[in-house]
This record gives C-alpha cells, sequence and structure tokens, in this order.
C-alpha cells in the first residue's frame, strides 16, 4: 500500500510540474488582458505594463510613442510642410491637423502640434519629432508609454 500512495504523489507531482510548465507555454502565446479585458481598455502604465480600465488618469491618457527623424527631414508631412525634425511636431492617424497635444514622459512634459499622418506600425499610437523625443527623453527607448493630453 505505501507504493501505490508514493506512485499517486509522484503521478501528481508530475501532472504539477507539467502544468507549471506549460502555463509558460500557454502565456506566450495568449495574453490575459485579452482574454479578461475589453479589448477598448487596455492601457499602458509609464513602465510599459499593460493595465486594464480607465485610462483617463490626471490629465491625459497613455499611447504608445515612438519618433522620427532626420531621415525624413525636408519630404513633405501630410499637411503639406516640410518635416522638420528639430520642430515639435507629431503624426497621428485620425486627430485633425493642427490639433496640439500635451506629452509627457520620464517626468519630461512638451507640446506637439499634429501636422503628419502616422504612425503606421500596429501598437503605436504617435509618431513624435525628433527634437519633441529628445526634449522628453524618448530617444532613448525609441518606443515608449507617454501620457497624452489633447489641448
Amino acid at each position: 500500500m505505501e507504493a501505490i500512495s508514493l506512485r499517486k504523489a509522484l503521478m501528481v507531482a508530475l501532472f504539477g510540474v507539467v502544468l507549471f510548465v506549460g502555463s509558460f507555454a500557454v502565456s506566450s502565446k495568449m495574453n490575459a488582458f485579452e482574454a479578461f479585458c475589453d479589448p477598448n481598455s487596455i492601457w499602458y502604465d509609464i513602465f510599459g505594463n499593460q493595465q486594464c480600465g480607465d485610462s483617463a488618469l490626471a490629465g491625459g491618457e497613455y499611447w504608445m510613442a515612438s519618433y522620427y527623424g532626420y531621415s525624413h527631414a525636408g519630404l513633405p508631412t501630410a499637411s503639406g510642410e516640410p518635416f522638420v525634425p528639430e520642430a515639435y511636431t507629431a503624426a497621428h492617424k485620425t486627430l485633425p491637423m493642427g490639433t496640439q497635444l500635451l506629452v509627457s514622459y520620464g517626468g519630461n512634459s512638451v507640446t506637439v502640434t499634429v501636422n503628419d499622418r502616422g504612425p503606421y506600425i500596429d501598437g503605436r499610437d504617435v509618431d513624435l519629432s525628433q527634437g519633441a523625443a529628445e526634449t522628453i527623453g524618448l530617444t532613448g527607448p525609441g518606443v515608449a508609454p507617454v501620457q497624452v493630453t489633447v489641448l
């Protein structure tokens, strides 16, 4: 009888290990926020962690930002004006041209004017000019969640 109890205990332990290891395989394929949270209420905190719920926090929402710079200098923006990397401008998919945004990251803020369309990479909400990104310290990470207030 002792051997049967030991065998059952080993089987339960093995099953536990399989579940534990399997959870890592499943977690890489499935995002808990996608399973249990309305996709429209997923947002990123200042550390880049996904959050679920109301994203309107003290003056703004969190958007995923990137930047574009000198390789686009002089090219026409969607507004028709040439792109100036040092200017405080931004690209957004739907906001009206001329919309001003207060963008904050790492304790720094900058006001930018939407004059272009983009970004065209999934998961990104706003592209800042290099000058604006440098002002708030976004050029280090390149892509990061920022707090945005439409002015």
